[in-house]
Order: C-alpha cells, then structure tokens, then sequence
C-alpha cells in the first residue's frame, strides 16, 4: 500500500512540474511525459494486482 501513496504522489508531482516548465525545452517535457505515462501505467499495474490478492 505504501507503494501506491509513493506512485500516486509521485505521479502528482510530475504532473504539477510538466505545466511548471516552459515549452522551450520540448526534451524535458518529452522525458517527463514518459515518466508520467509509465508512473500510471505502474500505478494501475500494481493495483490491480492488490485488488486481485497478488500485493507487493
């Protein structure tokens, strides 16, 4: 469960600095969006697997 508050926040985190940055730097902005789409993407991951019995 702990795993899921540090994604979640994280995922916020990202969010909240990807409309913080200016749009000149397009390859900061182009990492951060891969982070932010594998952040939920492991986020839904690992819920589901605690909703299945499966928890890390």
């Amino acid at each position: 469960m702990r795993v899921l508050l540090i994604l979640f926040f994280a995922i916020l985190a990202l969010g909240f600095l990807r409309k913080k940055i200016d749009d000149r730097f397009e390859f900061i902005h182009y990492l951060l969006q891969l982070a932010f789409y594998a952040l939920i993407i492991l986020f839904v991951y690992i819920l589901g697997m605690h909703f299945l019995g499966n928890s890390i």
